[in-house]
């Protein structure tokens, strides 16, 4: 429940606010009231108040001169500030001062239970962020100090590609790394994907958000505690369970509404709309396999989030059996050696044409290898596979071929577009920072952006973080505020319709974010830009 101060030297005034808002809607346990300045700081040394309605223009200390006190003892307190009259000095030192709405007698009853229920809102968010921050800073700074880098480094290890676990080196490689017993282990994996915030975070609160999610993971999705919690270095969280027991059939329908409840509880507490993708039952063996195809899954999903998706379920085919020189292909692309991976392909098909009896099936299988190569070189630069092939020349790639001069047309075509897309085109990080540049003005989402360019929305988040250094809504909100900062210092322009220029049409957070990167008032910073300018 909140408290509210009504401060007025009208006693009608307080009367028909107190007695025309209706407070238990608003969850308002306590109303005060005060006719003048002292009689409102002396509820302040009495009791917490929430929200203060404070007329500006009052005989005994104005409504101004009380927020500056106010801001010194209860700064949590939010305040919307009553006039009759619009005077610009007046709005603008409300402004500077982080009052939270400015309205004008005579007041509509309507209007400001809305603007009160607004204020009531940031204030539960900004408790439930700050709840977040002090429960799980202790256990964030211990991980970060402390958690087990050895394990960390294995697992990343294990899925990149840099060890590769055989049944002859297992047990040298687990003992070197403290983990004996994992080479006879059943290890299902669960991806956790993170695709949106319900509120804006900064990337150190996104970083912390994730250890809690990550924390709720290990305490929800693991059974008996048998398993890892990890965050791989390009951001992505896998639960790994280890010896689960039971059938098959068990194990993953329990595993599923496990993830339910998590999904749910993580919306509830953490505001973000998470998908679990669970993975088969792998051994150490394949299990960097099963979570190639657990990142394919993610990534070629832009449809629904909240979900728990199988990957048995989609009848996901091995990756084991890549084609010869795989890896030298995909750094030939990589490195825009087009001419050389084009002699590669050429010299694959001709052996081919070498072998006796070539069926059509084994087309269909190099056809089926080269396009999951191509799939993991799009993946890993962030490029979307049904932008690129979208079109009626581009679904040709995914037709069997009827024998190897189409096989040899089709690979050579998908390169050609494959080193456009990477060596002559923006990036897909270059696209969005144009997109939001174009789109200042409006609200943009995450999940906008991945719509913009074809990408999951979990996905392109870890992308644009490890290539830009910050989180997408960082970065919006600095474009945003040095463009505001430019026109402030350069311009006549009022503040209120700067900040409306980018989207901003509540003067007081657009005070706030202003302040929390330069660590000044938009006022302030005018009068310091260019003294002249008012």
């Amino acid at each position: 429940m909140y408290t509210a101060l009504i401060v007025d030297d009208e006693i009608y005034a307080v009367m028909g606010i107190k007695s025309g808002i209706h407070w238990q809607e608003l969850q308002v346990s306590e109303v005060y009231e005060a006719y003048n300045m002292r009689d409102a700081l002396q509820v302040f040394e009495r009791t917490r108040i929430d929200i203060m309605i404070c007329d500006i223009e009052m005989p005994k200390g104005t409504g101004i001169e009380l927020l500056e006190r106010v801001n010194d003892i209860s700064p949590d307190t939010e305040t919307i500030f009553l006039t009759a009259h619009s005077a610009y000095d007046f709005m603008k030192r409300a402004i500077q001062l982080d009052g939270f709405d400015y309205l004008l007698k005579p007041i509509e009853f309507d209007v400001l239970q809305t603007t009160i229920a607004k204020a009531l809102h940031a204030i539960k968010e900004e408790r439930e962020l700050r709840h977040m921050r002090e429960h799980y800073k202790p256990y964030y700074e211990l991980w970060r100090k402390k958690k087990s880098l050895i394990t960390d480094k294995f697992w990343n290890d294990v899925f990149s590609g840099r060890i590769v676990c055989t049944p002859a080196n297992a047990a040298d490689v687990l003992e070197e790394h403290d983990l004996s017993g994992l080479q006879d282990a059943v290890i299902l994996p669960v991806l956790v994907s993170v695709e949106s915030w319900q509120r804006e975070f900064s990337t150190r609160d996104e970083e912390m958000m994730e250890y809690a999610i990550r924390k709720g993971a290990s305490e929800m999705l693991l059974s008996a505690g048998n398993g890892e919690v990890i965050q791989t270095k390009q951001g992505v969280n896998v639960v790994l369970l280890v010896g689960e027991g039971g059938t098959k059939e068990d194990t993953a329908h329990e595993l599923k509404l496990r993830c339910e409840k998590f999904i749910q509880d993580c919306y509830n507490y953490f505001g973000c709309k998470i998908s679990c993708y669970i993975g088969n039952r792998s051994s150490l063996y394949e299990i960097a396999d099963t979570y190639r195809q657990l990142l394919e899954m993610e990534y070629n999903n832009l449809n629904k989030s909240n979900q728990v998706y199988m990957l048995a379920s989609l009848g996901s085919h091995s990756m084991k059996t890549m084609i010869p020189r795989i890896s030298t292909w995909t750094l030939l692309m990589e490195h825009g050696q087009l001419e050389e991976i084009r002699r590669e392909i050429r010299g694959r098909i001709a052996e081919l044409s070498d072998k006796p009896n070539l069926s059509l099936m084994e087309l269909e299988g190099f056809r089926r290898e080269f396009m999951q190569m191509v799939h993991y070189i799009l993946h890993k630069n962030g490029r979307s596979a049904f932008e690129l092939f979208k079109d009626e020349e581009g679904m040709l790639l995914y037709t069997q071929p009827r024998n190897l001069e189409q096989l040899e047309a089709s690979a050579l075509q998908t390169v050609q577009i494959i080193h456009d897309q990477l060596h002559l085109k923006p990036s897909v990080i270059e696209r969005v920072q144009s997109y939001i540049q174009e789109h200042l003005s409006e609200p943009i989402t995450r999940e906008q952006l991945a719509g913009f360019v074809h990408l999951n929305p979990a996905y392109l988040s870890r992308l644009f973080k490890r290539e830009v250094g910050e989180s997408i809504s960082d970065y919006m909100l600095h474009v945003r505020m040095s463009q505001a900062k430019d026109l402030i210092a350069t311009s006549s322009i009022p503040i209120s319709d700067v900040a409306k220029t980018f989207g901003y049409h509540n003067f007081s957070h657009f005070s706030k974010m202003f302040r929390k990167v330069y660590h000044v008032s938009p006022q302030e910073f005018r009068l310091q830009s260019n003294p002249n300018v008012l």
